[in-house]
């Protein structure tokens, strides 16, 4: 029985023609990876400059065998993935991280320090790496499935945990503000609420939702917690989220300072890019300040 592979196609496609054109430019390579989606940013070295941009979708993917076959078919029918590339880093998403403090962080202890937090698998892999922006270390696992599956089709790579980027580069933006900042990163069906002020990072956790009632609810406890007014504390979104979805009209009725974040300023994107919203991908184009 021949078995027929159906070619996904991606939610976002924007590339450059530079990319395909006849040159000797050199190129990194950005991925996301994660039961959700998959997102691919290349880059030019020398001008450190976004020249593509893919993200695909998944649907009912919620295991590691389901994830590395999706991922393995994107490989396969791509054609980003035909060139060569200088260097490839891989952020995972995924909740099974934990933030340690630099000095109680002990190398050689990242299982037992990651274990105290989420359940591990016997073979998944464990990383640690350090945010630049505070004095923390991010300990992180990845399944070793889908770290095979990666390293079949690229010989080096840096693996990364997503929040790392997303954090360091909050911070970044925010470290120079004598206000708290609020920020919500959304996905498909889960965010993150993360609170800074200047370089402290005073909250960070995850939550699921199923509806946009329970985004606000989310929120609403952990201004509770803090002791945030939602009339006047303002509060930044990133992620693919559009000012029309019923999240953002909801939110909107409870915090009045609401707004949308900006990729980092201090990129260059092709003018394709310029396409999307500007809070759309923020934590795969922070990927590159991490690096």
């Amino acid at each position: 029985m021949t078995l027929t592979m159906t070619k996904q196609k991606p939610a976002h496609s924007l590339i450059d023609e530079s990319l395909f054109a006849e040159n000797n430019l050199q190129y990194d390579l950005f991925l996301e990876a994660g039961y959700e989606q998959f997102s691919i940013c290349v880059v030019e070295v020398n001008g450190k400059y976004t020249v593509a941009l893919e993200q695909y979708h998944f649907q009912k993917v919620n295991s590691t065998t389901s994830l590395v076959n999706r991922i393995t078919e994107i490989f396969a029918a791509d054609d980003l993935f035909k060139r060569k590339f200088r260097k490839v880093h891989c952020a995972i998403i995924n909740q099974q991280s934990t933030l340690v403090p630099a000095p109680v962080f002990e190398k050689g202890k990242e299982r037992l320090l990651l274990g105290l937090n989420v359940s591990l698998e016997e073979d998944d892999l464990i990383f640690s790496e350090r945010l630049k922006q505070t004095d923390a270390m991010n300990v992180f696992s990845i399944p070793l499935a889908l770290k095979s599956c990666i390293q079949r089709q690229f010989s080096l790579v840096e693996y990364h945990h997503y929040s790392t980027a997303l954090l360091d580069n909050i911070l970044l933006e925010n470290k120079k503000s004598s206000e708290t900042s609020v920020n919500i990163n959304i996905h498909i069906s889960y965010f993150e609420i993360i609170i800074t002020n200047q370089k402290s990072l005073l909250f960070y956790n995850t939550f699921h939702y199923t509806s946009a009632e329970d985004v606000v609810y989310y929120l609403l406890f952990v201004f509770e917690q803090f002791n945030l007014n939602p009339e006047s504390i303002k509060v930044k979104i990133t992620g693919e989220l559009d000012k029309n979805s019923t999240i953002y009209t909801l939110l909107y009725k409870y915090v009045r300072e609401l707004s949308f974040g900006r990729k980092p300023t201090s990129l260059k994107y092709c003018s394709k890019l310029d396409t999307l919203p500007k809070h759309f991908f923020y934590s795969l184009y922070s990927l590159q300040l991490c690096v």
